[in-house]
């Protein structure tokens, strides 16, 4: 992963992927391989700078997914251009690390609260807030669960989001 060698990246996550690709691609294949291409590995650069994962993620095109999607086995699949961006990618790479795809996910919460002490103390240490909670449902988790583009303001959020996967990660076991 890219670092200016500064001491600003923490951590030396080891996430990688691989696209699939045709052998002859189209150009509205082609250009949704490079689209895809550089989400991923934007988001592989704050992933691998602020966490510590090792995990192989096995990534496709695949035009009939609304969106993008992906689940625990590490497979990610982007449909429409809109969502194949740095955001969409890091929301996406928390689905294969266990947000809201693992059996650990759903007992953790309690009424739409996340109940386990290691995400709710990064999310207070991020925050500020003393009283902050993570939010849930059957599979995402806010804040920065990164779920919309329009709630990123900063990289600090991009940041976020990694300690927080983290954090619940470590709460599920994982």
């Amino acid at each position: 992963s890219p670092s200016t060698g500064s001491g600003d990246c923490p951590e030396s996550g080891h996430i990688s992927y691989t696209l699939t690709r045709v052998a002859s691609p189209t150009a509205e294949q082609a250009d949704a391989y490079a689209r895809i291409t550089t989400a991923m590995d934007q988001a592989l650069a704050v992933y691998n700078c602020h966490t510590d994962i090792t995990k192989t993620l096995p990534v496709t095109y695949n035009p009939s997914v609304a969106t993008a999607d992906a689940n625990s086995n590490g497979s990610i699949r982007f449909g429409q251009t809109a969502y194949m961006q740095r955001i969409t990618a890091m929301h996406e790479i928390s689905h294969t690390l266990g947000v809201g795809t693992v059996s650990a996910w759903a007992p953790k919460l309690s009424n739409g609260v996340w109940t386990g002490a290691t995400a709710t103390a990064a999310l207070r240490r991020i925050t500020g807030d003393p009283a902050a909670e993570v939010h849930g449902d059957g599979q995402h988790f806010w804040p920065y669960g990164l779920n919309y583009t329009s709630e990123v303001k900063s990289e600090a959020d991009l940041v976020a989001h990694c300690a927080v996967v983290v954090a619940l990660r470590t709460d599920m076991g994982l």
